[in-house]
């Protein structure tokens, strides 16, 4: 399930591992480095054109997006 951006924790959406979700204000660095990745999520319709869920993978799965 894609994680909502006020969630306080990051699931994989393929294995559901999670991870803490940093602090407003600080940045994702640690969490790319680690090898997580990101991408919105491409079901969602939002409103405004602002997705509101990503699609997390975490580094043991096969990455969602490369940057």
């Amino acid at each position: 399930m894609p994680t909502h951006y006020r969630d306080t924790v990051i699931t994989c959406d393929n294995c559901a591992a999670t991870a803490d979700r940093p602090a407003p204000g600080q940045a994702f660095r640690a969490l790319h480095e680690e090898g997580w990745r990101e991408k919105p999520n491409p079901e969602e319709r939002p409103l405004r054109f602002a997705p509101h869920t990503s699609i997390w993978s975490c580094p043991a799965c096969p990455p969602v997006a490369v940057y």
